[in-house]
């Protein structure tokens, strides 16, 4: 092995030192790696939209976007985060995922793993922060475990859609309901085995679930709140200051994270790949 692992924090994640990703990541290497330590961070990889796209592939098939508004000219596959503008137009989405989430939660077959590429960065803010599901799971209390066993939880993206110029002239309740036709809500296991691995995992967001099976509305969000406060404490999160060049590969079914937010002045691109999903045993 021509590179070395450097742990990222106490729980998850490891630095992939000296790792190219043109030379190294071939095979299952990545795979492999990222189902052990959740988190892969590779420094310094000054790769082509199209050599992203490969190593993207070698993890498993590309999943699309539904921001097609904000895919990479050339390659359909890559979504395109940034605050720049060419001619006065966005070249990409501008803010993103800035609440905890999962990715493709609120779809039945979420992503299983997400690459992010930074193309421009901040000096400072703009940072991402991480939280292992898998110890939020470990970490809860046993009487709190059996009650969520066996349990479903909806979630959907209509707790974060923003009204847009073909909104206009609709109510909230049209707009709501036309999200439902569009984009269903699905239900998820609160009690989530992975893909892949089998292993559990707590699998909720504050940013996409939003009810607990079997529960009112009133004690959905209670416990909701209590999950989320529980999952997010402050030994629990690891957060990754980013660097032109950065590759951070997640693994959705384990993890939750958030994007803190940045100078709008200062020009952040970013260019991500989401990777299907396994069949849930």
């Amino acid at each position: 092995m021509s590179y070395k692992l450097r742990p990222l924090s106490k729980y998850f994640g490891v630095e992939l030192v000296g790792f190219d990703a043109r030379r190294d990541a071939g095979g299952t290497a990545l795979l492999d790696l990222l189902l052990k330590h959740q988190l892969l961070l590779l420094r310094d990889q000054d790769l082509t939209a199209a050599e992203l796209v490969e190593v993207g592939r070698g993890m498993g098939p590309i999943l699309p976007f539904l921001l097609s508004n904000y895919r990479h000219p050339e390659f359909n596959e890559i979504l395109v985060t940034s605050n720049e503008k060419v001619n006065g137009k966005p070249i990409g989405v501008a803010r993103v995922g800035n609440f905890w989430h999962s990715d493709s939660s609120y779809i039945a077959n979420p992503a299983n793993t997400t690459l992010l590429h930074s193309i421009k960065v901040p000096p400072t803010g703009g940072d991402t922060l991480f939280a292992s599901m898998y110890l939020a799971l470990d970490e809860l209390s046993p009487e709190l475990r059996e009650t969520l066993e066996g349990r479903t939880a909806v979630h959907t993206i209509r707790k974060r859609y923003k009204v847009t110029a073909q909104d206009v002239g609709q109510s909230l309740r049209e707009i709501d309901d036309r999200l439902k036709l569009t984009i269903p809500d699905v239900t998820h296991p609160v009690v989530r085995k992975h893909p892949l691995t089998g292993r559990p995992a707590l699998y909720m967001s504050e940013g996409y679930t939003l009810s607990f099976e079997g529960m009112s509305w009133e004690e959905s969000q209670e416990m909701l709140e209590r999950l989320h406060a529980h999952a997010t404490r402050e030994h629990a999160i690891y957060r990754h200051h980013w660097r032109v060049g950065d590759i951070l590969i997640w693994d959705n079914p384990s993890l939750i994270h958030a994007a803190m937010a940045s100078d709008p002045e200062i020009p952040r691109t970013m260019h991500r790949l989401s990777i299907e999903s396994g069949v849930t045993r």
